[in-house]
C-alpha cells in the first residue's frame, strides 16, 4: 500500500520534452547500421526543412538513421511540426470555427450522445466556473470527495476537459476507507487526489465511466484499455478511412499512450485484421508477435465489430463536414465500439512508428493532397460569400 506524497502524483503526468541528442547517440548509431555522425547530421538538417520538420530527437526516435532507407523516403515522414501543418493544411483554421467544441470533452461527447453515437458516459466535471446543463458541476475538492465516497459509480476514468495525450489522465477502481484505488495498483488517499485534479486542471477535470474492452482484445492485453487511433479523411462524397491502429497499454500503465514506457503499437488492416506489433522507439524499437504478459499473438486476430466501428467513425466525422481530417480514439467493447476523444490534430507519428512508413508515403500523399485542395475551395467560397455579404450591407 502506498500513500501520495509531494512528489509522486496520483494524475499521469506528461513526458519530458525529448533532449537534443547526444554524442553517444551518433556514435550507438555508426556502430549499429554503420553511418557515419556526419551522415546522420547531415540527414538530420535535410529533414529539418521543407514538409518533413522532423527535430533532431524526433530523427532518433523515428529511426531514420536506417541505411535501408532512401533520403526520399525519410522526406515521405512527418515530425510534430510537419504532422500539425499536414492536418492544417487539410482542416485550415479559419475554415474550421468549431475546433473548441470539438476539443472539449464535456461538450464533445454530449453531442455524441444526443445524436445517439456511441460514447462515454459522462458521471460529473470538476470545475470551479463552469456548469454543464444536468451534468453534475463538483465546485471544489469537497464536492469532488463527497461525489467520489457517495455518488461515483466505479470504475472510472478521469482527464481533463481539454487536451490530448493522455495527460493528466486516471484509472479510479474503487475507495478504501480514506484511500482511493487507482487501476494500477496503487492507492494514494482521496484528500490528496481531490486537491491534485483542482490544483493542476482549474479549468475542468471530467469523470466518465470506465469502458470495458472487448473479451477478445482483454484475452490478448488485460483489461485496461487500448483504443483504437482511427484517422479519417475527406475524400469528393464522404470521410474514409485512411489508417488505423491499436494502442496497446504497458502492463502496468492506465491509459494507452505509446510514450509510456512498454506500449504496443499494432498495425491493423482494410479488413479489421490486426498485423505486425511493435514496441519502443529508434534504438530500442524492436517488432514483437505475441503480448509480453499473455503471450497472446497479435497477427491474424480481427477487431470485433469492425464494419461498426468504420461507419460509427465515418458519421462521426460527417457531423463536421469542413473538417479535411481527424483521428479517432475508439474503445472496442463488449457491445460494439464507443469513441473516446475526437483529435483535430492527430498525431501522425503513431502511424510512422508502427508501419515504418511517412505520413506521406505513395498511398497517402494524393489522399492528403485531394483533401487539402477540397479545403482550399471550401475556403475559398466562404470567403467570397462573407465579401459579397460584406458588399450588400455596403451598397
Amino acid at each position: 500500500m502506498t500513500t501520495i506524497t509531494a512528489n509522486e502524483k496520483a494524475l499521469l503526468e506528461a513526458p519530458k520534452i525529448a533532449e537534443t541528442p547526444t554524442s553517444a547517440a551518433f556514435v550507438a548509431v555508426a556502430k549499429k547500421f554503420g553511418v557515419s555522425p556526419f551522415s546522420q547530421f547531415r540527414d538530420m538538417i535535410r529533414l529539418q526543412r521543407g514538409r518533413s520538420k522532423v527535430s533532431f530527437p524526433e530523427y532518433f526516435s523515428l529511426g531514420l538513421f536506417n541505411p535501408e532507407m532512401t533520403l526520399d523516403e525519410k522526406r515521405t515522414f512527418v515530425g510534430e511540426k510537419g504532422s500539425f501543418q499536414a492536418n492544417c493544411d487539410m482542416s485550415p483554421v479559419r475554415l474550421t470555427l468549431n475546433r473548441a467544441f470539438v476539443r472539449d470533452k464535456v461538450m464533445y461527447s454530449s453531442l455524441l450522445t444526443s445524436l445517439g453515437i456511441p460514447t462515454t458516459v459522462t458521471q460529473a466535471v470538476a470545475s470551479s466556473n463552469r456548469r454543464f446543463g444536468n451534468i453534475p458541476a463538483l465546485k471544489s475538492p469537497t464536492e469532488l470527495f463527497q461525489f467520489l465516497t457517495q455518488k461515483a459509480a466505479f470504475p472510472l476514468f478521469g482527464k481533463p476537459c481539454e487536451g490530448s495525450g493522455s495527460f493528466g489522465s486516471v484509472y479510479l477502481e474503487g475507495i478504501e476507507g480514506d484511500l482511493i484505488v487507482l487501476g494500477n495498483g496503487r492507492k494514494v488517499l482521496l484528500e490528496s487526489f481531490c486537491n491534485e485534479v483542482y490544483a493542476d486542471y482549474p479549468d475542468g477535470f471530467i469523470l466518465q465511466s470506465a469502458l470495458r474492452q472487448h473479451p477478445e482484445f482483454c484475452k490478448i492485453a488485460g483489461k485496461a484499455v487500448g483504443s483504437l487511433r482511427f484517422v479519417t479523411i475527406r475524400d469528393q462524397d464522404k470521410p474514409r478511412k485512411l489508417y488505423a491502429l491499436w494502442k496497446v497499454p504497458s502492463p502496468n500503465a492506465m491509459s494507452d499512450n505509446f510514450w509510456q514506457q512498454g506500449s504496443i503499437l499494432v498495425q491493423i488492416d482494410d479488413n479489421g485484421v490486426l498485423g505486425e506489433a511493435r514496441t519502443g522507439i529508434g534504438l530500442n524499437a524492436q517488432t514483437i508477435e505475441r503480448h509480453p504478459v499473455s503471450d497472446e499473438p497479435f497477427a491474424g486476430v480481427r477487431v470485433p465489430n469492425w464494419e461498426e466501428l468504420v461507419e460509427t467513425c465515418v458519421s462521426a466525422h460527417e457531423l463536421f463536414p469542413e473538417f479535411g481530417v481527424f483521428g479517432w480514439d475508439v474503445a472496442v467493447t463488449e457491445t460494439g465500439p464507443a469513441i473516446i476523444e475526437c483529435n483535430a490534430n492527430p498525431f501522425h507519428t503513431l502511424y510512422q512508428l508502427v508501419y515504418g512508413r511517412g505520413l506521406y508515403n505513395p498511398d497517402f500523399a494524393p489522399a492528403i493532397e485531394n483533401a487539402s485542395k477540397i479545403s482550399s475551395d471550401m475556403l475559398k467560397q466562404v470567403e467570397e460569400l462573407e465579401k459579397s455579404r460584406r458588399d450588400a450591407r455596403r451598397s
